[in-house]
């Protein structure tokens, strides 16, 4: 298989310049990986750089509507991701560490703002509906309503309780703001990772993803929720025709579903009469 140079579609997010691979120990410049795809290989001087041959490219970075992927040429070896090796093509999330050719690269997004502090005669704002949602480790899958402060920690009491030896027992609150959940440190010793950035405190936007301890990720997530009215009365937009037609503005009558029923039942008892009065008189 041979890497292909095909754009992608573009990525739906105004800082989409915020994504980069970050290497560990800062040595080198961030690689920004724009809209559509990029190679990562080697430049003249033998270190990883973006290149647009596809044929010098180690790895290829695509980024659009779907998320981002990264696609192994066929004759690299020893690529990992958070540990784990990968051979052809891997979807990748804010915080991954991926290793190339003895480098370590964290995928980084954008860098969360600190929280903001009170505003002195500010009206009370209303707290957002936000949901922690586990994408890796021991959480995957669970979903955690943050309607109140939740705290995160090594006791089983917390309300996200993280199973690691060295992690902190009251390690951080997440609390409810309207423009996602703030992040507030409680004292632990290493912090928490926020697409990809290290962080004690912050303001989480919806989308931004976060690991506590090792292997702990999850991603911040609004959820949007159908109104009641179309789930009580599912008749209701018939209904709302009907109205509108008999108010002179000449479209047509809708009729009512329900309204059809007694007249489906008769014909089916008259139809189910006569075959009776066929097969009793007619077969002599």
């Amino acid at each position: 298989m041979e890497l292909t140079a095909t754009a992608g579609a573009v990525l739906d997010c105004a800082r989409v310049n915020s994504i980069r691979l970050q290497f560990s120990n800062r040595e080198h410049g961030d690689l920004v990986l724009s809209p559509g795809v990029r190679g990562v290989g080697h430049d003249a001087t033998g270190m990883l750089a973006l290149v647009e041959d596809p044929g010098k490219a180690l790895v290829q970075f695509s980024v659009d509507r779907r998320g981002i992927w990264m696609q192994v040429r066929d004759d690299v070896r020893g690529i990992h991701i958070n540990g784990r090796p990968v051979r052809h093509m891997a979807m990748l999330r804010l915080g991954d560490a991926i290793h190339v050719d003895g480098h370590r690269l964290t995928l980084c997004g954008p860098q969360p703002p600190p929280p903001p502090g009170p505003e002195p005669g500010a009206p009370a704002r209303t707290a957002s509906s936000m949901v922690l949602r586990g994408i890796g480790g021991p959480h995957h899958g669970r979903a955690l309503p943050l309607d109140k402060p939740c705290l995160v920690g090594g006791l089983r009491s917390c309300d996200l309780h993280i199973d690691e030896p060295s992690f902190a027992e009251r390690h951080a609150r997440l609390e409810p703001h309207p423009d996602g959940a703030i992040l507030r440190d409680l004292g632990s010793e290493q912090g928490s990772w926020v697409n990809g950035w290290p962080v004690r405190h912050a303001l989480l936007q919806p989308g931004a993803q976060l690991i506590f301890g090792s292997q702990h990720r999850f991603v911040l997530e609004a959820p949007t929720t159908p109104p009641l009215a179309a789930l009580s009365d599912p008749f209701r937009d018939l209904e709302l025709g009907r109205s509108a037609s008999g108010s002179g503005n000449g479209a047509p009558t809708v009729r009512h579903p329900i309204r059809r029923v007694p007249w489906l039942l008769l014909a089916a008892l008259l139809l189910a009469g006569a075959l009776s009065l066929l097969l009793l008189y007619g077969v002599r």
